[in-house]
C-alpha cells in the first residue's frame, strides 16, 4: 500500500520522520515522502537532521505571493504528484499550507486523507492565522484523524466527525523529541547564569506583539542579574531586522539564527524557562523539564496550561515581566511546573499510527474501500 506523507515545514519533517520509519519498518507498506519546499532552508535542514531524503521535491512556492496564492502553488503541484504517484493514501500533518493543499489535492482525487495531529483548535480563525482554518478544512476533508489527545478528539466528535474515525494516538512530535534528545547534551551555560529561551514567530505577534515582547525582555534582564536571554530569531528578514534592532548588543541577551533540530533540543534541554508562541515548542520543553510560558492570547494546546507545564500569559509586556520574574525568583514554584507530566504522549505515536493503519488499510483493495473501512 502506497502511503504519500507531505511535509514541506520544519515542525511537519519533525513530526512524520518517526512515522515515515514506523511505515518504512512495515513489509507491506511504501512510504512516499513528498517534501513541498514550504519553508526553503529550514525544511531542508530538517530533513538532514533526521536522515530524510524525500522521494518527491515540488518546486518551492514563490515567497512573493500572498497566502492564498502559495497555498494555490502548492495544491497544484501537489495534485500533479498524486496524479503519478497514485498513493493509496495521502497523510499531512498539523496546520500548515502544506497541510491544507495536501488534504485538498488529495480529497479533489478521491484519495483518502489521513490527518496526523488532528483535532486542535483556538475556536478563532484569526488566532492563529492561517492555520486554525487549515485545521478546520482538513477536519472536514480527511476520512481517518489522529488525535494526540482525549481534548482533540472531543473536538472533533463536536464538528461531527464520526467517533470510529477518530484515533488517540498522542503526538508524534514527543517521539522524535525523545528519540533525538537522547543523543543531544545541554547547551553549556555561562558560569553563575540561568537561561531563559525565546522564540517568536506567529503571524498574529507581527504587528502588535513583538515590540511589547521586546520591552519585556529587557526588564526582566534588568531584573535579574543571574539569567541569560537566548532569543531564537525566526528566518523571516523583516522580523530578524526588528528584534536585532532592539536587543542586538544588548548585555546577556544572545540573539541567534534559527536553529537546527539537535541544537534547538540543547537549548532546551538548558532553559531554566522558555517563552514561545511555538505549538510545537509548547510540546517540546515540558519533555526536557522546561516550563513555558506561551506568548499567545489563546493556545490549541491548552492540555499543557492545565497540566500545568505551560501558563498562557499573552504578549503583554507587563504580564510577561510578572509572570517570568514570578517563576525564575521562586524556585519552589518553577518547580511544580517542571515536575508536572506532559500530556502529549509516551513517544509511541507513530507505532500507533502505523498499526491503526495497518487495520485501515491493510484489508482494503482500493481506494473505495479504504473509505468505507475507515
Amino acid at each position: 500500500m502506497r502511503i504519500a506523507l507531505v511535509a514541506g515545514t520544519r515542525p511537519e519533517v519533525i513530526k512524520l520522520a518517526p512515522l515515515h520509519a514506523a511505515l518504512a519498518a512495515h513489509r507491506r507498506f511504501q512510504p512516499v515522502w513528498i517534501s513541498t519546499e514550504q519553508q526553503g532552508e529550514l525544511n531542508a535542514r530538517a530533513l538532514e537532521d533526521l536522515g530524510i531524503r524525500p522521494d518527491v521535491r515540488l518546486a518551492p512556492p514563490s515567497p512573493e505571493r500572498s497566502v492564498g496564492g502559495r497555498f494555490a502553488q502548492i495544491m497544484d503541484r501537489l495534485d500533479e504528484a498524486f496524479a503519478r504517484i497514485e498513493p493509496d493514501l495521502v497523510l499531512v500533518q498539523g496546520d500548515t499550507s502544506s497541510t491544507g493543499a495536501g488534504a485538498m489535492a488529495g480529497f479533489a482525487r478521491r484519495i483518502p486523507v489521513g490527518h496526523v495531529e488532528a483535532g486542535l483548535r483556538t475556536f478563532d480563525l484569526d488566532r492563529p492565522f492561517p492555520e486554525e482554518a487549515w485545521r478546520c478544512v482538513v477536519g472536514q476533508l480527511a476520512m481517518v484523524h489522529f488525535a494526540p489527545t482525549q481534548a482533540a478528539a472531543r473536538n472533533l466528535a463536536r464538528a461531527g466527525v464520526p467517533a470510529d474515525r477518530i484515533h488517540i494516538t498522542g503526538n508524534t512530535g514527543i517521539d522524535s523529541a525523545r528519540i533525538a534528545g537522547d543523543g543531544v547534551t545541554p547547551e553549556p551555560l555561562a558560569p553563575g547564569l540561568r537561561r531563559i529561551l525565546v522564540t517568536l514567530h506567529r503571524r498574529e505577534n507581527w504587528e502588535t506583539g513583538l515590540e511589547g515582547v521586546l520591552r519585556a525582555l529587557v526588564a526582566v534582564r534588568d531584573a535579574l542579574d543571574d539569567i541569560e536571554i537566548v532569543f531564537v530569531a525566526h528566518a523571516n528578514p523583516m522580523l530578524r531586522t526588528r528584534v536585532d534592532a532592539y536587543l542586538a548588543g544588548q548585555p546577556r541577551i544572545r540573539i541567534t539564527d534559527p536553529l537546527d533540530y539537535p541544537a534547538f533540543l540543547a537549548q532546551l534541554k538548558s532553559a531554566s524557562l522558555v517563552l514561545s508562541d511555538s505549538g510545537g515548542v509548547q510540546e517540546e520543553a515540558p519533555v526536557f523539564g522546561a516550563p513555558v510560558l506561551v506568548l499567545r492570547e489563546s493556545t490549541e494546546r491548552m492540555e499543557a496550561v492545565e497540566a500545568g507545564v505551560a501558563r498562557l500569559v499573552g504578549v503583554d509586556p507587563d504580564a510577561i515581566v510578572r509572570e517570568t520574574l514570578a517563576l525564575m525568583s521562586n524556585e519552589p514554584l518553577r518547580m511544580e511546573m517542571v515536575r508536572a507530566v506532559s500530556p502529549f504522549g509516551d513517544g509511541h505515536a507513530a507505532t500507533r499510527i502505523a498499526d491503526i493503519l495497518e487495520t485501515v488499510l491493510l484489508p482494503a483493495r482500493d481506494a473505495a474501500t479504504i473509505r468505507a473501512a475507515v
